[in-house]
């Protein structure tokens, strides 16, 4: 790993607790879980339209990543029209076929312009080598997600594929679900969690490039702290002598 973090629009300086920082951010627009839903209805309804004549907008489009058995009405935006379209789950289990669709999108392969690069071309100090042993949290929908299920608070890459596995296997495979208080009206009313799993693993494991045998944490809360993506702007608040920020609000 480099001594220094290389110079960019990535690199911010952080004085905190009389210590210097420098922070590594970058904000992959486009790869929310709700824009990656829509990228990979997207995707299937391209091929769709490319081969299904005239009327391609009205045949149910077989997602790989909707849940066997369930299906879902998206309105997927085609140049400047929005279609709706019925996405329906296939027959059997598809899990490796939704993670390629995934990946796709990831576009992993994408030109880096700065070395090493995690995916769609951005540069990234590699989290493998970075933080080889620290603790690696997963916030936001990874928790929403994966603690309904009942996974626990720290997990492997590996483990989460096995729970996704189970996921896309449809409700023939959830008898494990069901001793797990809240987890069943969660599976059935989301039939596209089979893509939210599978879309989280391949930004971990190919975006990312963690291993499967890494261990993950997640979380709501630290020492009662709310995380999130504003946690990084409450630290020059917290540091009111170097920070050089002050709050608004007054009472």
């Amino acid at each position: 790993m480099p001594e220094h973090l290389a110079p960019g629009d990535h690199k911010y300086a952080l004085n905190f607790g009389g210590r210097n920082f420098d922070l590594y951010q970058h904000s992959h627009l486009g790869y929310g879980l709700m824009e990656a839903r829509r990228s990979i209805h997207k995707l299937l309804a391209e091929t769709q339209k490319k081969e299904g004549g005239e009327d391609w907008a009205k045949k149910p489009i077989v997602n790989p990543c909707i849940i066997p058995g369930m299906s879902r009405e998206v309105t997927v935006k085609m140049d400047e029209d929005e279609v709706k379209l019925n996405m329906t789950g296939p027959s059997e289990p598809s899990m490796p076929q939704c993670r390629f669709l995934a990946e796709t999108i990831l576009e992993k392969s994408k030109e880096c312009g700065l070395t090493p690069c995690s995916f769609n071309g951005v540069h990234q100090p590699s989290l493998a080598r970075t933080f080889a042993k620290e603790d690696v949290y997963i916030i936001s929908y990874f928790f929403d997600r994966t603690r309904p299920l009942g996974m626990p608070d720290s997990f492997t890459l590996r483990e989460m594929t096995e729970t996704a596995a189970k996921v896309c296997g449809g409700e023939d495979s959830w008898d494990v679900f069901r001793s797990i208080d809240g987890a069943m009206p969660e599976l059935l009313d989301r039939p596209e969690y089979c893509l939210d799993l599978s879309f989280m693993l391949v930004l971990l494991h190919t975006g990312y490039d963690m291993p499967l045998d890494r261990e993950v944490k997640i979380a709501k809360k630290i020492k009662g702290n709310e995380l999130g993506w504003c946690l990084g702007a409450s630290l020059p608040l917290l540091d009111q002598g170097n920070g050089g920020w002050q709050c608004r609000l007054t009472s």
